[in-house]
């Protein structure tokens, strides 16, 4: 369930901020829940500092899902 996060192509944005954003409020579009009211913000962090921790590992599993970085540095409606 839910996009590779060890690949280089983030869905709704690889900076530190999105990741906080996404987990925090959610995809409500993708299904995923706000998780920020639920684990607080510590925890919130914690697991952002966890999903960047894993970045770019390349871990075999699903294909990359969203842009590569490239194309996102083009656009700047790619990341949302």
């Amino acid at each position: 369930i839910g996009p590779n996060l060890t690949d280089d192509a983030w869905i709704h944005g690889a900076e530190p901020t999105s990741i906080l954003a996404t987990v925090k409020d959610g995809v409500l579009a993708k299904g995923m829940p706000q998780w920020g009211p639920m684990l607080g913000i510590r925890s919130t962090q914690s697991v952002v500092a966890f999903v960047l921790s894993i970045r770019n590992t390349n871990v075999p599993g699903k294909p990359p899902e969203g842009p590569p970085p490239a194309a996102a540095e083009e656009s700047p409606h790619a990341a949302r």
